[in-house]
């Protein structure tokens, strides 16, 4: 029970950390450049932070119960149609240039810079505790 609580507060640390960067990047890329960047960046950052809750209440909901293992066939339907509805709004989002490409690039990127990020803050940690 003590690493699925461990689990839970490094989820919620990489969840805290996207939305720093989400803020502080919009924010940055509005002052120093334009507000056309901004809501790129916000755009882009929008769509993955969704992307990513959704796989995460998708993977609670097929591991929820213990010691069952969840239908593969569903599982990975399901985890398909997100994908590619992804996929579908990124095509739409740059076919039809409403935003600037290389901000909402920058935006879809923000959570895997989150995930990096704190897995080498808790890679620190763990050698600095002298744990292997």
């Amino acid at each position: 029970m003590r690493e699925l609580l461990e689990d839970e507060k490094l989820l919620q640390r990489i969840e805290w950390t996207n939305w720093i960067l989400v803020v502080v990047t919009t924010l940055s890329a509005g002052l120093f450049f334009s507000w056309r960047i901004a809501g790129g960046v916000l755009l882009g950052a929008g769509l993955m932070t969704t992307s990513f809750q959704v796989l995460k209440w998708q993977l609670r909901k097929a591991f929820k119960q213990p010691g069952t293992v969840p239908g593969k066939g569903a599982l990975f339907a399901k985890y398909y149609v997100r994908f590619l509805a992804t996929v579908f709004l990124v095509f739409t989002v740059i076919y039809y240039d409403w935003v600037n490409p290389i901000a909402f690039l920058v935006g879809l990127s923000l959570v895997m810079v989150s995930i990096v990020y704190v897995g080498m803050e808790q890679f620190v940690i763990m050698l600095l505790k002298g744990d292997r």
